[in-house]
């Protein structure tokens, strides 16, 4: 992985929120960008806790999965 790679992976991440909606599953990707993905998994949990399906989105668009299964 190049410096430019790495730079990327290691910037801006967001909290992402998914819920089923009938026969679907649909993303909300209303959060607001955070400086680094420490505080966005911080955020993440937090709001995993209070019962949110919710995911992890790097700048680039890579999503890292956070809640485990789908919205009922």
């Amino acid at each position: 992985m190049s410096n430019f790679d790495r730079s990327i992976s290691s910037g801006m991440w967001r909290v992402v929120f998914y819920e089923r909606r009938g026969n679907r599953v649909q993303m909300d990707r209303t959060g607001p960008w955070l400086p680094n993905k420490k505080l966005a998994e911080q955020w993440a949990h937090w709001f995993g806790e209070r019962g949110h399906h919710v995911a992890l989105q790097d700048q680039s668009g890579g999503m890292e999965k956070v809640s485990q299964g789908l919205p009922g």
